[in-house]
């Protein structure tokens, strides 16, 4: 339950910059998930997707997951997009409610000595 809470922070603050258009400040979790287009169940669904990825141990660079939330409408699509050592580099791309925007977010996965993947930008 940690390493949700753990990841699901981590994509929170990774989709904040992304998304916010105000100066750089502290902020509650709870204004930055407001701000958000995408919904805690879209982050959700988005971490099922990088898990599938990462998980898989012969995954290449170019594979990828699509995923939606039929609740949100909010859909898109994760990518492999570079592998060194024990690290997967991944990216998304999310349409927020269904809608013709997107949003675009990077991030990378680095499997620890004990096993476990860890967020590390």
């Amino acid at each position: 339950m940690i390493k949700s809470a753990v990841l699901f922070s981590a994509l929170v603050v990774a989709t904040s910059a992304v998304f916010a258009v105000v100066p750089a400040t502290a902020k509650p979790l709870s204004r930055i998930l407001a701000q958000s287009p995408l919904s805690p169940a879209d982050f959700d669904t988005m971490r099922a997707a990088e898990a599938a990825l990462y998980e898989h141990a012969n995954v290449k660079v170019g594979s990828s997951v699509k995923w939606s939330n039929p609740q949100t409408r909010s859909y898109g699509v994760v990518k492999v997009t570079a592998k060194q050592g024990a690290c997967v580099s991944l990216a998304h791309t999310a349409h927020p409610n269904g809608g013709a925007s997107t949003a675009n977010v990077s991030r990378r996965f680095c499997k620890s000595a004990s096993g476990t993947w860890l967020l590390s930008q």
